[in-house]
């Protein structure tokens, strides 16, 4: 308050030494001329009540403009952070279909192949298109993501009514990898998305049964600590790659290798996740598979 003040008093500093030499000049000719003084200092109180108005008056409007200026200032601020938000969304999301496209082409090109062959295989062909869907979907869950607090319905879930429609869905890559599928049910309940839950879960499930051949997938489940455990005897993850597999667009060593990693799948689980209040843990070595620890203890919603 003093500084505005202060900073309207420099802004109108003429004024004030204008009235100020005006009633110099007044008080030199009424001395000069033997004028009554009782009149000089009415007039003098006059001046100053007026003066005292005009500054009330002012200092207020000044006051609505520094206000006006700030109000406009930041929204100038925030314009330009939603600019730069938005321009970063449009080159995260350009960088990322991209990214997609290319990946599937390598499914489409291998179901053109197998079509063309002779030997026609109806399981390779299945498979292919399998994968075409399995992306087409992520990229779809990659665009609803930010969208994920105003779509989530809070409640509680059996476990087994998550798990089950998703190896349902996966068993082509079960058979067609020869994996066999450690799973007893769980019947317990928790307190999540069933939804967002469900796509969370999925791209673990998913990234075990792409990067393992001829082994094993065991989901188990700790009631007590409220922990789901999805591992693998797959290929694994190289420890300096684990720090970053939940990084956007990052397909690690396992990915390139295997040309089946889009880098969003456990991206998409590190956003929901915490969207959700799990915690994830990963523990893997190279040639003997990973280990997907999920832990629904604490459950919080998240709004932010």
């Amino acid at each position: 308050m003093n500084g505005n003040f202060l900073n309207f008093i420099d802004k109108n500093k003429g004024i004030y030494i204008s009235i100020l030499l005006i009633l110099l000049l007044f008080w030199v000719v009424f001395s000069l001329n033997r004028i009554d003084m009782d009149v000089y200092f009415l007039s003098l109180e006059i001046v100053i009540f007026f003066t005292l108005i005009y500054t009330f008056i002012s200092f207020l409007n000044f006051k609505k403009e520094l206000d006006l200026k700030a109000k406009i200032e930041l929204l100038k601020s925030e314009n330009s952070n939603l600019k730069h938000t938005m321009n970063n969304y449009i080159s995260d999301l350009n960088e990322y279909f991209l990214m997609w496209v290319h990946q599937i082409k390598t499914p489409i090109t291998a179901a053109k192949l197998i079509t063309e062959n002779e030997n026609l295989d109806l399981n390779l062909i299945k498979t292919q298109l399998f994968f075409i869907e399995d992306y087409t979907n992520m990229a779809m869950d990659y665009l609803k993501i930010s969208d994920i607090n105003n779509s989530m319905d809070i409640t509680n879930i059996k476990l087994d009514d998550v798990i089950r429609p998703i190896l349902k869905k996966y068993s082509i890559l079960f058979i067609g990898n020869a994996i066999s599928l450690e799973y007893y049910p769980i019947n317990d309940y928790v307190i999540s998305d069933s939804k967002w839950l469900s796509i969370l879960i999925e791209q673990i499930i998913s990234n075990a049964v792409k990067y393992t051949r001829n082994g094993k997938v065991s989901i188990k489940y700790d009631k007590e600590d409220k922990k789901l455990y999805i591992s693998d005897t797959g290929i694994g993850i190289r420890s300096e790659d684990i720090p970053k597999i939940f990084d956007k667009g990052y397909s690690g060593f396992n990915g390139r290798l295997n040309q089946k990693s889009s880098g969003l799948g456990l991206f998409l689980v590190k956003e929901i996740s915490k969207k959700l209040s799990i915690l994830i843990d990963v523990e893997s070595k190279i040639g003997e598979g990973s280990n997907f620890s999920i832990y629904f203890q604490n459950f919080q919603f998240c709004k932010d």
